[in-house]
């Protein structure tokens, strides 16, 4: 038998937002709801994990922990709050993250996971300083992958400021060879944007010193940010990268051979 779960979500009032969302898509049967309670139970005395949760359950395991909350929501503790959180970020429902996020935050105050999360939905519901604090509070307690979330949602406001101060940790991190290349590549991108909205040739030329321009302009985002570089930035040394943009460029008009 279907839980169906349409007053559920009247009750927390999320009309507006639930418009867009298909209603049945959360329903869970009576078995899913067991074993996601024996799944939360695992996670709260610590033999799960907060990945095993989210990343590792899939879009499926986290549709199954959010049908779950909404049926159960007096009963879900503050710790199970991140997980079913983050899931409810990740289908977009930033109103209810936010919320669950900052109870969590409030408990677990030393936890950057859960600052993290409340970056994330802050931002996406443009709420600028909450983003920015919420971010800073990550990055204090040793979320180092909060830099870039944070100098991202700064340019977006064009918080120029808080970038600038950040520049070591942003270099830092860009040349730490254990830093992941997804990673790395979203940290090239974000200082080339910073170095151009700021006209910093100095940061344009230090962000690519060193750098495979051949392997990093395949990443379009940063190619896109190094050409828009090229136009606003002169020079002998600005004209090799235009060329080396230029040739990414050839090498990807080619028809595959």
């Amino acid at each position: 038998m279907r839980l169906l779960i349409l007053t559920i979500f009247a009750f927390f009032n999320l009309a507006g937002v639930l418009l867009a969302v298909d209603l049945q898509y959360f329903s869970i049967t009576t078995n899913q709801a067991a074993e996601v309670k024996q799944t939360l139970d695992a996670f709260e005395i610590g033999r799960l994990t907060l990945q095993d949760l989210n990343e590792n359950a899939g879009t499926e395991g986290c549709r199954k922990l959010v049908g779950y909350y909404l049926l159960h929501t007096n009963e879900i503790t503050v710790k199970a709050k991140l997980p079913i959180a983050r899931c409810l970020d990740g289908f977009k429902l930033f109103s209810e993250a936010t919320n669950l996020g900052a109870q969590y935050a409030t408990v677990f105050s030393n936890d950057w996971h859960g600052w993290r999360l409340l970056g994330a939905a802050y931002n996406s519901l443009r709420l600028s300083n909450e983003s920015i604090h919420a971010y800073g509070n990550a990055i204090k307690l040793g979320d180092k992958d909060s830099c870039v979330f944070l100098a991202k949602v700064a340019l977006g406001y064009n918080r120029l400021d808080l970038v600038k101060d950040m520049l070591p940790q942003l270099f830092s991190l860009k040349d730490n060879p254990q830093t992941p290349e997804t990673n790395k590549l979203s940290l090239i991108s974000t200082l080339i944007f910073y170095s151009v909205r700021a006209r910093q040739k100095d940061i344009f030329i230090k962000t690519l010193e060193g750098e495979d321009l051949k392997e990093i302009l395949q990443n379009w985002m940063v190619k896109n940010n190094v050409r828009t570089g090229c136009k606003v930035f002169k020079g002998e040394d600005i004209d090799k990268i235009r060329q080396a943009v230029e040739a990414a460029d050839q090498s990807e008009a080619k028809p595959p051979q």
